[in-house]
């Protein structure tokens, strides 16, 4: 079956089959359109999360530790065949989980209320203090990926100079921010669920 044969063609399949789900809830149920913006914002912000957290421990648990125990002709085939494309979603889904929660803001309330509401919107002191801490762990774990892992794992694949000490370095680099990714996820995780759902 071709739709089972390409990851493409179930994901597009799963997208088409998500929409007729809406379509027929807000056929159904009516919905405003600030409610449904701020729904599939949420949705997409989740969904890049759920990629993003999923490859931070994919890369802790899995790809590091098959990298660390592998034979030379092993890691060149993972360099050349697995890493680069975990190097693209991870880089990708963190900066889809930055752009798509900063949006979110807006619609919820927690920045420019007025666009949104009309009015200023209370925001209780520690709901505000967890989902702006969260925020800015966030920001720290996409700047990681972007300052630190991505430019280090460049120079493992020789995608940039580097001589063997130098990539040596980077490998070490490229395990130290991946762990620093992975103890941050899951309070920001926590916290950001907090915010949504606890009152």
């Amino acid at each position: 079956m071709q739709l089972l044969d390409s990851a493409r063609a179930s994901l597009g399949f799963a997208v088409l089959l998500a929409a007729g789900m809406l379509v027929i809830f807000l056929g159904v149920a009516g919905g405003d359109a600030l409610s449904l913006l701020s729904f599939l914002l949420r949705a997409l912000h989740i969904l890049a999360a759920a990629v993003w957290v999923g490859l931070i421990v994919f890369v802790n648990f899995v790809q590091l530790e098959a990298l660390r125990t592998a034979d030379p002709e092993g890691r060149e085939f993972m360099h050349k065949m697995i890493v680069p494309a975990v190097a693209f979603w991870f880089r990708h889904a963190s900066t889809a989980t930055v752009i798509t929660g900063a949006l979110l803001l807006v619609p919820i309330g927690y920045v420019l209320p007025t666009l949104a509401y009309g009015s200023s919107v209370y925001i209780p002191p520690a709901r505000a203090v967890l989902l702006w801490s969260a925020v800015l762990a966030a920001l720290a774990m996409w700047m990681f990926v972007h300052m630190y892992i991505w430019p280090s794992m460049q120079v493992v694949l020789g995608l940039r100079p580097g001589t063997s000490e130098a990539k040596a370095r980077a490998r070490a680099r490229v395990a130290s921010f991946a762990r620093l990714n992975l103890i941050l996820a899951l309070p920001v995780l926590f916290a950001m669920v907090a915010v949504a759902h606890l009152y």
